[in-house]
C-alpha cells in the first residue's frame, strides 16, 4: 500500500510561534555515506515522502577531506577542519609522534570548541541533549557533557537505538530538547561491495535506512511527540575503486618517508634526516606523470580545503583523483575478501576526495513545525551551516568560536512566525 504522511497544521500568532521556538525539539538523524542521489533509485518511499512534503536539499557541499569523523565533528561545531583540528579518521601527532585514532586528544586541539550538544547544555533553561552514537560526543567539552550519551557500538540494534532517543525525548525529569543520532550504514557495506554493488547489497543498506526512518516517525508519533523537528543528513557520499587503480606510492618514495590516514588522502611525513624538499619533489615528479593523485606541500594545500592552517596538518599531503586510490588499499581488500568470501575483481568504496567532486556529497531532508513544506533548496548548503541552522531551531546564543558556516544559506528553509506550523503525526499504511 502507498506510504502517505500525514500533516495537521495548525495556525498561530506571532506569540504563539515564538512559544514554539523557545521549546522547539530538535533530532538530527546522520546516515554514513549516504550520497545525495541515492533518493533517486526508488528504495526510499518514506525519506521520499519527507523530502517531497518537508524541506530538501539536493545536495550538500562537505568538508575537506570527506570522511567520517572530520564531517561528523564539522556539523556538530560548524567549524573547518583546519579549526576543530579532526583532519581525517586517523591523524598522525607529530608532537608525540604517535597516531591518534578516535580517542580524547583527536577531538581536542581546539579546547575552544563547543559542539551543539555541549551548547545546548550550557544555556540551561530546561535544554537537556541526548546523542548516540555521533562522533566525539563521548567526550566532556568546557567541562560539560550530554545529559544521554552512548557510545559507538555497531552491535546495538537500530530500533533499539530509537527506543533510547525516544526515551531521552520523553524522560519525565530531564527530556532532552537535542537529539542525534548516527548509523553506519550504507556506508560499511558500500566500502565492501562499492556505492553500485550489482549484487544489491548496497541498495539493501539504503532500504534498511528508509525502514528506519519509517520506525523513527512512527515511533515519535506513537508517544505524542509531535512538535520534533527532523533533519536527515549525511556526512559524504562514495566511489568505487577497483584494484587496478590503486597506487603505491611506497614504490615511488622508498623508505623516505612514512604514510598516515588512509585513502584517498595520505599524510606523508619526510624520516628523520630526510630533506621535505627532496620527498615533495620525487612525489610531485611521479604526480605529474601519472595524472591520478596530486601532491601538495603544507603551504601549497588549496584554500579551499580549509586544512593548511592547522598546526596538524602534514608536511606534505597526498590526494588521490577520483576513482584512484592509494596502497592501504591493498589492506583493506585483504580483509575484505576473509570477511565477505568476495573476490578483488570489484569495486570498493571509497571516499575522502576534494568536496566539490559530486559524488562525495551527501544529501539534506528536513521535516517538522519550523521548516517549510514542500520546498527545495534554491541555492547550496554546506554541512558548517547546519550549526547556525541547529542553533536557530534550539534558540541558542553563538558560542565562543564563532562558526564558519553562513547562515544566509539555511535561512531560507525556516517558515515565518506568521505562516502555518506544521505538526508531524507519523508514517501510515
Amino acid at each position: 500500500m502507498v506510504l502517505a504522511f500525514i500533516f495537521l497544521c495548525a495556525f498561530a500568532d506571532l506569540s504563539a510561534a515564538s512559544t514554539v521556538r523557545k521549546s522547539s525539539k530538535l533530532v538530527v538523524v546522520s546516515f554514513d555515506g549516504f550520497r545525495y542521489d541515492f533518493l533517486d533509485r526508488g528504495l526510499t518511499p518514506n525519506l521520499n515522502s519527507l523530502r517531497q512534503l518537508g524541506t530538501y536539499s539536493r545536495f550538500m557541499i562537505n568538508v575537506f577531506p570527506t570522511q567520517t569523523f572530520p564531517n561528523h565533528f564539522s556539523i556538530a561545531t560548524g567549524l573547518y577542519t583546519e579549526v576543530h583540528g579532526v583532519l581525517a579518521n586517523h591523524v598522525y601527532d607529530k608532537t608525540t609522534k604517535t597516531l591518534m585514532n578516535y580517542g580524547y586528544p583527536l577531538f581536542h586541539y581546539n579546547k575552544d570548541v563547543t559542539p551543539i550538544w555541549t551548547l545546548n547544555e550550557k544555556a540551561g533553561g530546561g535544554r537537556h541533549s541526548g546523542v548516540m552514537m555521533w562522533a566525539g560526543s563521548d567526550f566532556e567539552y568546557g567541562g560539560v557533557n550530554a545529559t544521554f550519551t552512548k557510545s559507538y557500538k555497531k552491535s546495538v540494534d537500530w530500533r533499539e537505538r530509537v527506543d533510547t532517543v525516544i526515551g531521552w525525548l520523553g524522560h519525565p525529569e530531564t527530556p532532552a530538547n537535542l537529539v542525534m543520532m548516527y548509523f553506519e550504514q550504507p556506508d560499511a557495506e558500500e566500502h565492501v561491495y562499492g556505492p553500485e554493488s550489482p549484487s544489491g547489497q548496497t541498495n539493501n543498506q539504503i532500504k534498511r535506512v528508509d525502514a528506519i526512518t519509517k520506525y523513527l516517525v512512527d515511533s515519535l508519533r506513537n508517544s505524542g511527540l509531535l512538535d520534533v523537528n527532523l533533519v536527515f543528513i549525511s556526512d559524504h557520499g562514495m566511489d568505487g575503486v577497483q584494484k587496478k587503480d590503486i597506487i603505491d606510492l611506497t614504490k615511488i618514495v622508498g623508505n623516505l618517508a612514512d604514510m598516515y590516514g588512509t585513502s584517498p588522502v595520505l599524510q606523508v611525513y619526510p624520516k628523520p634526516g630526510t630533506n621535505v624538499e627532496n620527498v615533495f619533489q620525487i612525489l610531485n615528479k611521479a604526480a605529474n606523470s601519472m595524472k591520478t593523485f596530486k601532491i601538495y606541500k603544507k603551504d601549497t594545500i588549496p584554500e579551499h580545503f580549509h586544512y593548511k592552517k592547522c598546526e596538524r596538518a602534514p608536511p606534505i599531503l597526498a590526494v588521490a583523483e577520483p576513482k584512484y586510490a592509494f596502497q592501504d588499499l591493498y589492506k583493506m581488500i585483504e580483509i575484505y575478501k576473509k570477511e565477505y568470501n568476495i573476490s578483488d575483481t570489484g569495486f570498493f568504496g571509497v571516499h575522502g576526495y576534494d568536496p566539490s567532486y559530486i559524488n562525495m556529497h551527501p544529501f539534506f531532508v528536513a521535516d517538522g513545525p519550523i521548516f517549510k513544506n514542500n520546498y527545495t533548496v534554491k541555492g547550496k548548503m554546506e554541512n558548517i551551516d547546519m550549526y547556525l541552522l541547529f542553533m536557530h531551531v534550539l534558540n541558542l546564543e553563538m558560542p565562543f568560536v564563532k562558526p564558519n558556516g553562513t547562515f544566509n544559506r539555511v535561512s531560507e528553509i525556516f517558515v515565518s512566525d506568521k505562516l502555518p506550523t506544521t505538526f508531524i503525526t507519523g508514517i501510515v499504511n
